[in-house]
């Protein structure tokens, strides 16, 4: 099966958990079938499903690997973890176990939270192993917060660490949350040790992950009390200390809770774009949603940019004619649009609702923005649609829709006091630049932008009814050039 953003027939995908194997990415994930009590009940009752794949395309999908527990089990939820191959030259897996339902696992009302541990000698078939599930101490970390393992083996120090998604007792509600650490020299008896990361900034750091690339260390974690996005820290060191880049997110609100894993020297990143309720561009956004995809790749200051997976890519091979009412376009040359006076567009038209849209875009100086319409529900005017806008005074990819909001009976009633889609922007700096490559992958109602190979915004279009798409310019002039719409 050929997909893109993957979905199962029966769910929706949440927290990825990729372990790399025999040159194939294993994608456990957070299977979630919305059967909670309240409409707000995300992840009630998941289990861990099975995605196999060595390209990000063709996927296999193994279903239910790991099952939840029964009301008296401590994992009547199963959430995020790890999978790693011990000394033993047996599968590891440990997990996030919880039981909302069954007084004996909660304290005051509320669900605690305990480390499961389950072990496997093919991947497929887990035996768990109840008796050794533990949770926070109370001492050092709150019992509440204490979830998501990351397993690692240090071999200066000849152990296992663990690193969690914990809370400091006793601290704030704000800036309490910490990155916890457990040590183990056999995967089975843990020592609960101070922080691991303690920054001070965020309620808590969801889904840990470590890795190393070259002479780099990279701390990956995921936040929702600032703003729900995939942070990253540098370090020359597994233990720090640990450096913020200037642009510390590998995109935006349409892709959390990302894990990494690495095959044939490339390292990719597994998230998810979360679903809006109802299916609804104006709908709030859900927890879950469909796979997404990054590649990531290292720059020589040790800084990681994002580019669209070349599988995926690839699948796009079939080069699909473009249609302009405009009588001096041709794909064969460049397209100058000039905005200086007003925004001007180039109206293009026959847009596939599964492509890849790839141009070189020139801009002159101090324009005040650019990009791609699609949709695009639009008028004559190319009025209403979504739009990927560069916006080079500040430094910013943003994405944007128009109408924002539903309509009212007052003009005011449209959000205009957003500049764009809340938390829907990446910083980019393109005061330096005079061109950018734009790739835009479009599947149904989840798409991604990549620029340049570098920076990647991926967001949801619940309503890509129209086939009309478009460049614009706006207080300035652009050159489009080498233009391809690619289907598969």
């Amino acid at each position: 099966m050929k997909n893109t953003f993957y979905k199962p027939k029966d769910g929706w995908v949440g927290d990825l958990i990729p372990f790399s194997h025999e040159n194939k990415f294993w994608l456990f994930y957070l299977h979630d079938e919305r059967k909670g009590k309240h409409e707000d009940d995300y992840g009630f009752g998941t289990t861990w499903n099975l995605l196999v794949t060595t390209d990000g395309t063709d996927i296999k999908d193994m279903g239910v690997i790991l099952p939840t527990g029964g009301i008296d089990d401590i994992d009547l939820s199963c959430y995020t973890g790890c999978v790693l191959k011990g000394h033993d030259d047996k599968f590891h897996m440990f997990y996030t176990a919880v039981n909302c339902d069954n007084p004996k696992f909660c304290h005051d009302g509320k669900a605690l939270q305990y480390v499961m541990h389950a072990t496997s000698e093919n991947l497929i078939d887990w035996e768990k192993h109840y008796d050794t599930a533990f949770g926070a101490d109370g001492e050092i970390y709150e019992i509440y917060d204490w979830r998501d393992p990351f397993v690692y083996y240090s071999e200066i120090d000849k152990c296992y660490y663990m690193l969690l998604a914990a809370r400091q007792q006793g601290s704030s509600q704000k800036n309490g949350g910490c990155i916890g650490l457990c040590k183990s020299t056999d995967l089975w008896n843990w020592t609960i040790c101070p922080p691991y990361y303690d920054p001070q900034a965020y309620l808590t750091h969801e889904c840990p992950d470590l890795f190393k690339i070259g002479d780099w260390w990279y701390l990956v974690y995921s936040t929702f009390s600032e703003r729900f996005v995939t942070h990253y820290r540098m370090a020359k060191s597994p233990n720090g200390p640990w450096v913020a880049p200037a642009e510390d997110s590998f995109d935006g609100r349409g892709f959390y809770a990302a894990k990494t894993a690495e095959i044939n020297g490339e390292r990719w990143a597994f998230a998810w774009v979360p679903s809006r309720r109802g299916n609804n561009d104006y709908g709030q956004w859900e927890w879950g949603g469909q796979l997404v995809i990054h590649k990531l790749t290292q720059l020589p200051d040790g800084r990681l940019c994002v580019s669209i997976p070349p599988a995926v890519h690839q699948e796009f091979c079939n080069e699909n004619s473009i249609v302009s009412s405009y009588d001096d376009f041709s794909v064969d040359a460049p397209f100058m649009l000039k905005g200086d006076y007003k925004k001007n567009i180039l109206p293009l038209s026959n847009l596939p609702d599964r492509c890849i849209i790839e141009a070189d875009i020139s801009f002159s100086s101090g324009i005040r923005h650019f990009g791609i319409g699609i949709g695009i529900r639009q008028d004559d005017e190319y009025s209403d649609g979504y739009y990927f806008r560069l916006e080079p005074f500040y430094n910013r990819v943003v994405f944007d829709m128009w109408p924002r909001r539903e309509k009212g009976i007052n003009q005011w009633y449209v959000d205009g006091d957003k500049p764009f889609l809340i938390e829907l922007e990446r910083p980019y700096r393109l005061t330096d630049k005079r061109m950018v490559h734009i790739c835009l992958l479009i599947d149904g109602d989840s798409c991604s932008l990549y620029v340049d190979n570098s920076v990647a915004l991926t967001s949801r279009i619940y309503n890509l009814n129209g086939s009309n798409w478009s460049f614009f310019a706006f207080d300035g002039n652009i050159e489009v050039n080498n233009i391809k719409l690619m289907t598969t």
